[in-house]
């Protein structure tokens, strides 16, 4: 079994220190796995943590996003053409065309 080299705190020491335990976390911005029964439950973090780990982890959805869609578009079987090239040839086709910014993104 693999060991981390984390801080642990049970269920009834984090009833305890609670105080001191959230002043660590925002002191040193390492976690505090929080057991129960020897089992991990929960993770104390700092709020500056979380708010790094939400931003990267959006940042990599975003990557992983384009990522997607680039390989989709290049496996894809046609080629793309610009939007205004399609808009400007086909005005009499374009069932948008004649539609004023105000309806359209009403």
């Amino acid at each position: 079994m693999k060991t981390l080299d984390v801080k642990t705190r049970s269920v009834t020491e984090v009833k305890r220190e609670f105080s001191k335990i959230v002043s660590e976390a925002n002191e040193t911005g390492e976690p505090t796995f929080v057991f129960n029964h020897n089992k991990p439950e929960a993770v104390i973090i700092s709020v500056n943590v979380y708010e790094d780990l939400v931003k990267k982890n959006e940042e990599l959805e975003n990557r992983l996003f384009y990522a997607q869609l680039n390989a989709r578009v290049n496996e894809g079987p046609g080629k793309l053409i610009p939007a205004r090239e399609v808009l400007e040839s086909k005005k009499d086709r374009n069932p948008f065309g004649a539609m004023t910014d105000e309806v359209l993104f009403d």
